[in-house]
């Protein structure tokens, strides 16, 4: 990868004057951090690394992402079947509330647990994935949670009582967590600095397994609350009252009436749903796709499909290069440390807190959205809207949010991330604050509800992408990340909820607002800590809005090395320079030189 060069680096005007003294005896050059080159080495007893020719430098290269797919196609296939069958298991609950009411006997506001479980072992499942992910072979977690989610599928109509549900709904959800974690992880890692593409696109799967979902099942629903037979209800009569006969005229009063519980009507609304043939469909879907998962480990057992570390093999992981010859890793933890304070431990720590953040808002803003924009059909007074519409408003939430996650596929190949972050966060700030202005129009709450499903479909992958261009994403960085996005995911519907039952469904609207404004504090102080990372100053984008082809590669002559990868012996107190090195020659000129 390095061009031999016979030059003593006495003689080259351009090598420091450190290596220009090599042949007075005062000096020895050497590889502190030997993770951070590619070049031909000898170990010395002093653990150093000699330095032969290394050759660091930019060039244009276009980058074909869909050389980079057909490459490893099987598992970013794998991988976006997994995080659709993910978004299957978060869309399907929502239009099934109501049958699931009346085949467990509950009324709605018990069934607003089976969300709030659901999400919360989302997170749990998240933060243990993380956990396993080092010490269990990622695809077999990955096929666990597969299987897992398929079973509880086929279990749920067998589930008669709300407690059988809930831990259905426990089961499915810790499954739901580590298909997150892991699809996430292993797509990351993979991919590294040339994620963006492939991160839409699983992300965009997610978008459709969330909006075939509710399709699916609505065919075989009954949609009939049974909240009013479950616990009973009353009813106002009129009545009139006549004067006595001197007097003339009557007076109108109402009779309350209380019905009590109808078990039968439950029970017979129980059986005219066909809800059960929805999950076995359903189950079916997510069978399959734990199929696929089993295949690619069948294959890696036999040799016939190995996981290509293709940030390397396409030079797109920047200044993160393979490690020089003899390099060992005595333990993971140590790996872990080291990459990930790779552009040091300050720089980290603030990106990777400003996205949980920016995460943490994004994934709150969409379950609110896609979880109340129904309830807000309902209950707001918009003229012209009738009940039924707030199934149309939801799925055309999910369908403009699916094809917004499928339009960032090609565009994530040509803008950068941090425009289409910025391009999404204005755009949904516009397009909520629009809908409170003309929250009492039909027309406008469609219009509001479409944008903001495109807009906000790409934000949470896409500033995952932009991260990626700031540090090197390793899977402790990937729990924190997938972690907090499940949080906000599960707390803010909470929060929503409260706001609309106290002060009204316009609050939110107004909530969602709030969200898309702090973003774009958030994605301002991310971008201005971002752009100071040794990673995105050593790949120097020509743009804000273009990607670059310009790649950072091994090649050539001269070299340029980071503080941190040279070092001196010397009589002098170790110190670490800024250097730019000419040829250095062979071995066996600096060994001499060093003897003199």
């Amino acid at each position: 990868m390095s061009n031999t060069a016979n030059t003593s680096p006495s003689t080259n005007p351009r090598a420091p004057a450190a290596l220009n003294n090599l042949d007075k005896g005062t000096t020895k050059a050497y590889a502190a951090d030997p993770a951070k080159l590619i070049l031909d080495s000898e170990t010395k007893e002093d653990g150093g690394q000699w330095l032969e020719h290394t050759t660091i430098s930019t060039r244009d290269d276009t980058i074909s992402f869909w050389k980079l797919f057909l490459d490893n196609w099987l598992y970013v296939v794998t991988y976006c079947s997994v995080f659709g069958s993910f978004g299957v298991c978060v869309g399907f609950l929502g239009p099934t509330v109501f049958d699931l009411g009346c085949q467990t006997h509950s009324d709605l506001k018990q069934m607003n647990w089976v969300f709030f479980v659901q999400l919360i072992m989302t997170l749990v499942g998240s933060i243990s994935a993380g956990f396993m992910a080092d010490r269990i072979p990622s695809h077999s977690l990955m096929l666990i949670g597969a299987v897992g989610v398929s079973l509880a599928m086929f279990v749920i109509p067998a589930c008669n009582n709300l407690g059988a549900l809930i831990f259905v709904l426990v089961v499915m959800g810790w499954c739901m967590g580590c298909l997150d974690c892991l699809a996430n992880l292993k797509i990351i890692m993979m991919f590294g600095k040339n994620v963006g593409p492939f991160l839409q696109a699983m992300h965009c799967s997610y978008g459709i397994g969330a909006f075939v979902s509710p399709m699916i099942a609505s065919a075989f629903l009954l949609n009939r609350d049974c909240s009013p037979y479950i616990d009973g209800f009353t009813i106002e009569t009129p009545s009139y009252r006549s004067y006595s006969v001197n007097e003339t005229g009557s007076e109108f009063s109402t009779v309350t009436l209380r019905i009590p519980p109808q078990p039968q009507r439950v029970f017979r609304y129980t059986h005219m749903s066909r809800l059960p043939k929805a999950f076995y469909i359903l189950g079916g879907l997510q069978l399959c796709i734990a199929a696929l998962v089993a295949y690619v480990i069948f294959q890696e057992k036999r040799g016939q499909l190995k996981p290509r570390n293709v940030a390397f093999d396409h030079g797109a992981q920047g200044h993160m290069l393979t490690p020089v010859k003899g390099f060992k890793v005595d333990r993971i933890g140590g790996w872990l440390r080291d990459t990930c304070c790779a552009c040091g431990g300050r720089e980290v720590i603030l990106i990777t807190m400003f996205t949980c953040l920016l995460l943490f808002v994004f994934d709150g803003l969409q379950s609110s959205f896609a979880n109340y924009i129904y309830t807000y059909a309902h209950e707001s007074g918009v003229k012209g809207l009738k009940k039924y519409e707030g199934a149309v408003l939801d799925a055309s939430f999910w369908g403009l949010f699916a094809a917004g996650r499928l339009i960032a596929v090609p565009v994530a190949s040509r803008f950068t991330a941090s425009f289409m972050l910025a391009v999404n966060i204005i755009g949904c700030a516009v397009a909520l604050l629009f809908t409170i202005i003309f929250r009492w129009s039909h027309v406008m709450i469609y219009i509001g509800t479409c944008s903001v499903g495109l807009f906000v479909s790409s934000m949470s992958p896409t500033v995952m992408s932009m991260a990626e261009q700031f540090i090197d994403i390793n899977p402790s960085i990937t729990t924190c990340l997938v972690v907090i996005a499940a949080l906000g995911e599960a707390l803010c519907p909470v929060i929503v909820g409260n706001l609309v039952v106290n002060t009204g469904p316009s609050s939110f609207l107004v909530f969602c607002f709030t969200f898309s404004v702090a973003a774009i504090f958030l994605y301002a102080a991310l971008l201005m800590v971002g752009r100071q990372s040794e990673k995105f100053k050593a790949s120097k984008p020509e743009s804000f809005f273009w990607l670059s082809g310009k790649q950072l590669i091994v090649e050539g002559e001269s070299t340029f090395i980071k503080p941190s990868s040279i070092k001196y012996y010397s009589r002098m107190s170790e110190s670490d320079s800024n250097m730019e090195m000419g040829p250095m020659g062979s071995r066996d000129n600096l060994t001499e030189n060093v003897g003199n």
